[in-house]
């Protein structure tokens, strides 16, 4: 092989192909047909001599080669974009930024939202793309393919991210939360009331959630009614319902009007939830990067204040 055959393109579609596993998906993550993608692994598998992809039964596989060569390249393409592509002074008002943001949908609203506001309002060649907390956010992290990745401190293994800087941006309470006219519950929410009425159980693919690994740790026995896979339309399934949740303070105080729930003060010990967010050190000194993380930041203490008008039921 020699240095000459390999263009800058071609490496791209190569940490694409690597990454997928697929040509489709692939070409769709690069913006490319999928012919044109094809093309290029067909050049990359005659430059390197190895086929780098196949098929075993109905599921494409890595080679050998080319799983050794996983690491290496991102490597390269991150030093390339860090140090060459990347322009040495970011200005917001007149450079064009795709950021690429990891988070779930109650950060999504508590956070992304008025990041998304503020940054329209300071530029319109900025652009965010918000992606959810899929099983791969570890190796996209690891792998340094997404700008942010905003994850509770609960779930994250630091080891697993010793390539990884880290930022604090959101420390949050567990509340309860109910319809407006429930018929039982009073001001607090009480081990009593959670035994007692139906529950709403926020479950995450994979594992056990956070705030039900409290509830487990302070002995609350739940009757599960109706499961949620997000926090954000749990408040809205209350309505018309004798159901009880649990949620993040910030998000309940927010939609209550719209939903038509109180929220109730826990009178169990619930640890806060705190978030952070993560990206790979290498993007340290990455102008646009600070860039962002300061707006991220200046979001994450404007809206640590609390939400005016609304109080949790029972709460001094």
């Amino acid at each position: 092989m020699k240095l000459g055959q390999v263009d800058l393109n071609l490496l791209v579609v190569l940490d694409a192909v690597l990454r997928e596993k697929n040509v489709t998906r692939a070409a769709e993550s690069l913006h490319l047909s999928q012919p044109a993608t094809s093309t290029a692994l067909a050049r990359l598998r005659r430059v390197l001599g190895d086929e780098l992809l196949y098929k075993n039964g109905r599921y494409m596989e890595l080679t050998p080669r080319a799983e050794s060569l996983i690491e290496p390249v991102r490597e390269v393409l991150a030093t390339i974009e860090q140090t060459i592509v990347r322009p040495p002074v970011f200005d917001p008002t007149r450079d064009a930024r795709r950021f690429s943001v990891v988070a779930s949908d109650y950060v999504g609203v508590t956070l992304i939202r008025p990041l998304i506001a503020r940054l329209s309002g300071l530029a319109t060649d900025l652009r965010l793309d918000a992606a959810p907390v899929g099983s791969r956010y570890l190796d996209a992290l690891q792998r340094d393919e997404v700008d942010v990745a905003i994850l509770p401190d609960q779930i994250v293994d630091q080891r697993s991210l010793s390539d990884c800087s880290q930022l604090p941006v959101i420390t949050d309470r567990f509340v309860g939360a109910v319809w407006r006219e429930h018929p039982r519950a009073e001001d607090r929410l009480t081990a009593e009331l959670l035994s007692a009425s139906p529950y709403l159980e926020y479950v995450v693919e994979g594992r056990r959630s956070i705030v039900e690994e409290q509830l487990d740790a302070v002995g609350c026995t739940r009757r599960v009614a109706a499961t949620a896979s997000g926090f954000v339309p749990m408040p809205f399934m209350l309505a018309g319902t004798d159901m009880v949740a649990v949620l993040p303070e910030r998000l309940a105080r927010r939609v209550a009007g719209a939903a038509d729930i109180r929220l109730l003060e826990p009178q169990m010990d619930l640890q806060p939830l705190r978030q952070s967010a993560f990206w790979h050190s290498r993007r340290d000194r990455d102008p646009g990067h600070v860039w962002l993380r300061e707006q991220l930041s200046v979001v994450a203490r404007e809206e640590a204040e609390p939400a005016p008008g609304i109080t949790v039921t029972g709460s001094s």
